[in-house]
């Protein structure tokens, strides 16, 4: 008789030789999974609700650069991913969603919880099958790693069917854990943007968060010796260090005022890694007319179509690499200058606001970011939310990623909630200091998973910027004189306090007052140190935004011309 074993030990034994640790999820209530992971060693962090259980995985692999998995039953356990799902397909986290389904014998019976989970999915992901015979899942689970991987990194899905998880597995299974492939662009493509590249004599990199992956400084050697103005996208922060001479902060909707001037006198921009989503490109067909663009992706359908000039299919690093060993033109010194100069005003800006907010009664958000830019760490990993306040610190040089840190924020779709998860699984995969800066309705909508953090003793620090609600709203409600609605998007009732939970390792602070800031951020890295969960209530002004977003229009604010002249 030959021994045999079950789909969740093969499962179990293939994500060990994958070198996984951390599971995420909620199982289904058959709980097979239960048995087959003692021996493994990994640890399954069992969350409350799936979408976080998602949200964490994402932090957790965008933290260490690698596939996380994410377990989770059949039904609406499955619907409850999806937001997770949509907002890990455009941040390219490598996650591999593992659900239970309907068995094949009662497909269309209307058996319980049964759904078209494969079309459910399929839309949000990489790669979405499902495995019908015992003798696929191994192969299921090897291409899914493969994928998730490789191109541009993203979220992968393999269905389990119920009477699947019954049948025996044979034995001596040989695993193939999944090899990270390289992809150069070709020479062709190469030397067409290099002939754009070498006359330049204004270029401009933009940075994305495809970049992400690599390592290296390649990206700043190259653009000092061309002299070019280094700008990232809101998910390409942390690519390069933030403190380089030619960093001049983050592109389209976050580009501080006085650093427009760039982005008009640019001769040409290179985009290396970025889907250019609509944040990225704001104001581009006004600052960007005339100016060709080359755009670097690993992935065809990551490229946009509505800017003339060149598109190059490789990895941005090795496109870089290659321009960096030609000989171009020296750098222009009236174009170092230009940067120099928008640099030297935007911190001026900087310098004068925080003067005038010292004198300002309450707490602001930029107050609280010079803060932990001077107290915490270097090497932080930051999550954000994409909230009225918290959008605070996506504007350089209210904050600046220096070398070490690493910055985590939603993508264009800033599912709310996502940061507040991720932080856990961002916490659970690495040592450094993990900070998240959240709004209170982020957190709140986060907090079923809040006592996953207290079962697992996962230390991390929470800034919870509490202006009574969902400020955004509020905010678009005050500009456009629509305060006799009755709709509460924020109360006073709310501002009174979020409500944490008391446990020997929560410690719950406040900051009230300009006054009490410092000391009691100081106090929330000295007990974070001592492997304590902080949260720290920040009592918000709604009125506290930056100029950029003072005049919105529906998602996005007014250009800068149009609310120049409101």
């Amino acid at each position: 008789m030959t021994a045999s074993f079950f789909p969740w030990d093969a499962i179990i034994g293939y994500l060990k030789s994958a070198g996984v640790q951390h599971l995420f999820g909620l199982p289904s209530d058959d709980l097979k999974i239960v048995s087959s992971l003692p021996s493994s060693g990994m640890d399954f962090i069992l969350c409350k609700d799936q979408r976080n259980a998602v949200f964490m995985a994402a932090g957790y692999a965008l933290t260490t650069n690698q596939m996380s998995v994410c377990v989770v039953g059949k039904g609406p356990a499955l619907s409850n991913t999806l937001t997770g799902l949509l907002e890990a397909k455009n941040l390219g986290a490598p996650i591999l969603l593992l659900a239970l389904g309907t068995g094949g014998d009662k497909l269309g019976t209307r058996s319980f919880q049964e759904a078209d989970q494969i079309s459910l999915v399929k839309p949000l992901v990489k790669w979405a099958y499902r495995v019908e015979h015992v003798d696929r899942l191994v192969w299921a689970m090897e291409r899914a790693a493969f994928l998730a991987i490789n191109g541009a990194p993203g979220p992968v899905y393999i269905e389990l069917p119920e009477n699947l998880m019954d049948q025996p597995v044979p034995t001596g299974l040989q695993f193939t854990p999944p090899e990270k492939l390289s992809c150069s662009p070709s020479l062709r493509e190469l030397d067409a943007a290099w002939a754009i590249i070498k006359t330049a004599r204004r270029p401009l990199i933009l940075v994305g968060g495809g970049m992400k992956s690599g390592t290296g400084d390649v990206i700043e050697r190259f653009a000092h010796q061309h002299g070019a103005a280094l700008f990232a996208t809101a998910s390409g922060r942390g690519v390069v260090d933030e403190e380089h001479e030619l960093f001049c902060g983050v592109a389209g909707l976050y580009t501080d005022l006085s650093l427009r001037q760039i982005w008009k006198e640019s001769d040409v921009v290179i985009t290396l890694g970025s889907r250019l989503e609509e944040t990225a490109t704001f104001e581009w067909d006004i600052l960007l007319q005339d100016t060709p663009l080359i755009q670097v992706n690993v992935n065809l359908e990551d490229f946009a179509h509505e800017y003339r000039g060149i598109k190059v299919l490789g990895d941005g690093y090795a496109a870089v690499e290659q321009w960096h060993d030609r000989l171009g033109q020296k750098p222009d010194g009236v174009w170092l200058e230009t940067i120099r100069s928008c640099k030297e005003k935007a911190f001026s800006h900087r310098a004068i606001y925080l003067e005038e907010l010292q004198k300002a009664p309450g707490i602001h958000v930029p107050e609280l970011l010079e803060i932990i830019q001077t107290e915490f760490p270097e090497n932080l990993v930051l999550l954000q939310e994409n909230g009225l306040q918290d959008m605070w610190s996506y504007f350089y040089p209210y904050f600046r990623f220096t070398q070490g840190s690493l910055s985590i924020v939603p993508s264009d779709q800033t599912s709310l909630g996502f940061g507040a998860a991720a932080a856990l699984g961002a916490s659970v995969a690495t040592q450094r200091p993990v900070v998240a800066l959240v709004g209170d309705g982020a957190f709140n909508l986060f907090c079923s998973d809040f006592m996953t953090a207290v079962e697992y003793q996962i230390p991390l620090i929470y800034i919870v910027l509490n202006n009574g609600g969902y400020g955004w709203l509020q905010n678009q409600m005050n500009y456009k004189h629509l305060t006799g609605q009755s709709l509460p998007f924020v109360s006073e009732a709310a501002k009174t306090g979020i409500q944490i939970p008391q446990y020997e390792f929560v410690e719950s602070l406040a900051i009230r007052s300009k006054g009490e800031a410092r000391e009691q951020l100081q106090l929330a890295w000295q007990k974070y140190q001592e492997n304590k969960l902080v949260v720290v209530e920040v009592y918000a002004d709604l009125a506290d935004v930056h100029e950029k977003i003072s005049h919105v229009y529906g998602d996005f604010p007014l250009y800068e011309q149009q609310a120049s002249k409101n």
